[in-house]
């Protein structure tokens, strides 16, 4: 699944952070928003526990 298939589907009520080897790389919490060149990224697997989405990319 490509990130951008993710985010169509998601609640924008719930902050999202953007995983890549260990490392947060985007987040959007109502003001930051993730930027447009993660859209095509694959997902490697997404933790929806508690208040929070955790979205881990595919490393590149």
């Amino acid at each position: 699944m490509k990130l951008i298939e993710l985010l169509l589907i998601t609640s924008e009520h719930r902050n999202m952070y953007i995983w890549e080897n260990g490392e947060i790389i985007a987040q959007y919490d109502g003001r930051d928003s993730i930027p447009e060149e993660l859209n095509d990224r694959e997902i490697e697997l997404v933790d929806c526990s508690g208040d929070s989405f955790h979205v881990y990319l595919i490393a590149e």
